[in-house]
């Protein structure tokens, strides 16, 4: 079978399959079962409670081989503990190794009536996306008083993206080809237009880890059920991805019928458009209960404006009107500037307000 039409009938399947019980029942299907065990293309799928501990706790910075930041503007390290405070924050520690979050909770100081679920971009260890979160949280305390910070931590990829790079990330989805295909040229390229990207973006040519957004996908749907549960009636939960993460929650609000308030997918792109566009009739049926906002940074080198900027549109394209599809575009910001306090920060707690 083609690879386009594997594609195709994986992401057919996550709305077409008949539902096992616990889905026809209000609970969807959780891959992978409990426990779990690696999937073929992974090294692991969830850590064990013990190395959840001790990677969180780990005292160290990133390490920028990209050059993005400064070393001025390089966060110190974050290190969390389970069941203590974030450091300068009134939001505690939860650790959940178990599926289907394999992860943490950060728990509010008041009574939850929000939740956002973040999925974390391409990296080695879960530290850089520590301290964003500890800045988020630093920057407008008031505004997420009463928010749950659910942070699962994706499975460890075996990638030989490039020689600068450590060979083992954790990803949602195996992005290696993507460097090597029509993507990776047009953002290595800075004059590539928002036009130029789209045709990456539908390249008939590229390849997809259509398997392992697959299990994302139904993965990110038991959390959102789970936090659901959490709420009291009228709770929000907002998705909110950054960079591979922004690519997985664009394709989970593409696919999925889960009941979500908002998805935020802030400075990556849309995976897999080929073969969404060719289901978009049938993805397109169910009206979502949300809107989708696609945020782009205007000093972004990595998930470039023209690259987020196309991904809105080819996504709108997908749904046909069945959501609100938007693109917003913060002056400015860097892939990696609202690291750290200040006016980038804030701009993108602004965009998340909209949603809680």
């Amino acid at each position: 079978m083609a690879p386009a039409a594997v594609a195709a009938l994986l992401l057919a399947s996550v709305l077409l399959a008949a539902a096992p019980a616990a889905a026809r029942a209000g609970e969807p299907y959780v891959f992978p079962p409990t426990p779990p065990s690696p999937y073929p293309m992974e090294r692991e799928a969830f850590l064990s409670a013990a190395a959840l501990r001790a990677l969180l706790a780990t005292n160290t910075t990133w390490n920028d081989a990209t050059g993005v930041l400064t070393p001025d503007e390089v966060p110190p390290a974050t290190p969390l503990t389970c069941g203590a405070r974030v450091q300068g924050t009134d939001h505690t520690v939860r650790c959940d190794a178990s599926a289907p979050l394999g992860g943490i909770v950060l728990e509010p100081p008041c009574a939850a009536t929000a939740s956002i679920i973040f999925l974390h971009g391409r990296t080695e260890g879960p530290w850089i996306y520590q301290t964003l979160l500890r800045t988020l949280l630093r920057s407008a305390p008031r505004a997420f008083a009463s928010v749950r910070w659910v942070f699962p931590i994706a499975p460890r990829y075996r990638t030989t993206v490039s020689p600068s790079h450590p060979p083992d990330f954790h990803l949602w989805f195996d992005l290696t080809p993507v460097f090597h295909q029509a993507i990776g040229r047009g953002v290595a390229d800075a004059t590539t237009s928002v036009v130029g990207f789209e045709a990456a973006l539908v390249d008939a040519n590229s390849t997809t880890d259509a398997l392992g957004l697959f299990f994302t996908t139904r993965r990110i749907e038991a959390i959102v059920a789970a936090e659901r549960r959490a709420l009291p009636a009228g709770g929000k939960v907002v998705l909110f991805g950054h960079s591979a993460g922004a690519a997985a929650a664009s394709h989970v609000a593409a696919v999925s019928r889960v009941h979500l308030d908002g998805v935020v997918a802030a400075q990556g792109y849309l995976p897999g458009a080929p073969a969404l566009l060719r289901l978009s009739g049938v993805l397109s049926r169910t009206r979502r209960r949300y809107r989708v906002e696609l945020v782009a940074g205007s000093a972004d080198q990595l998930g470039r404006p023209a690259l987020v900027d196309a991904s809105a549109r080819l996504l709108r394209r997908v749904l046909r009107g069945s959501t609100g599809v938007h693109y917003t575009l913060l002056p400015g910001v860097r892939h990696f500037s609202f690291l750290t306090p200040g006016r980038d920060a804030d701009a993108m707690v602004e965009v998340l307000r909209r949603y809680l």
